[in-house]
């Protein structure tokens, strides 16, 4: 696909579709979303964390020693070393917790999280699903939260972090790699299959996400960040802003 935008250019894309210049022709078979801040606003652990409490599954003392503050701080976006702090912070705040119970404060999370979409990436998505595209969602959220909110906005496959589980209680380890950086392609093999991303489309807010969007034919930059701005500005990758 030729995309029809440039780097320099700076596109707000429109709630519903309307008579604008459209990136988006032929569109190819597989279109790759990051979560926070690239389809929703802010982080989606932020729910998930208020969902946990509120049914009683960890304590609200317990997220507030291991989590909360640093979920609070990446509403906002993470560096590398943070990002890690907060998985290491969550996976010790749900070690011992029923996987059975994640899955179901998820549920309720992910609705929350699906009403903070974009109204912008909610028209990119329809685009692509329209054109019959493979719509992935790969997030380092956990698993069980990217798959309910891939559920009620009608995305196609989830790709988040997996907890370890032993006798269908977390134990606070991961199964497989942490879905950021580079883990995000590890995952994304381990999820879909081993698939060719040359023809890809992948959309992105995060310098960290670099490898996944390299390692597809069709990155596109969304509310950068200063780092992956920079980035897209020199690859010449369109850059979108929604809201």
């Amino acid at each position: 696909m030729k995309l029809a935008v440039h780097a320099d250019q700076v596109i707000r894309a429109p709630a519903q579709q309307a008579s604008v210049p459209d990136p988006y022709a032929g569109a190819t078979q597989l279109a790759i979303f990051d979560l926070d801040r690239t389809l929703v606003h802010g982080s989606s652990l932020v729910e998930l964390a208020s969902c946990l409490a509120a049914q009683g599954i960890v304590g609200r003392t317990t997220l507030a020693r291991h989590a909360l503050p640093r979920v609070v701080f990446a509403r906002r976006g993470a560096g590398d070393a943070t990002a890690v702090r907060v998985r290491q912070a969550a996976l010790a705040a749900l070690a011992g917790c029923e996987r059975e119970a994640l899955a179901a404060a998820a549920r309720d999370a992910g609705q929350l999280v699906s009403r903070r979409l974009y109204r912008g990436a909610r028209w990119v998505l329809d685009r692509h699903l329209g054109a019959g595209d493979f719509c992935v969602v790969v997030s380092a959220a956990p698993q069980e939260l990217v798959e309910a909110v891939v559920s009620s906005i009608g995305a196609h496959r989830a790709v988040g972090t997996r907890a370890a589980v032993t006798d269908g209680r977390l134990t606070g380890e991961l199964e497989g790699p942490f879905c950021y950086g580079p883990g995000k392609l590890a995952r994304l093999s381990s999820e879909i299959g081993v698939v060719s991303l040359g023809g890809a489309c992948a959309y992105s807010d995060s310098a960290s996400d670099l490898p996944l969007l390299s390692a597809c034919g069709h990155p596109v930059a969304v509310n950068p960040d200063r780092r992956l701005r920079k980035a897209a500005k020199a690859a010449d990758w369109p850059i979108l802003h929604f809201d």
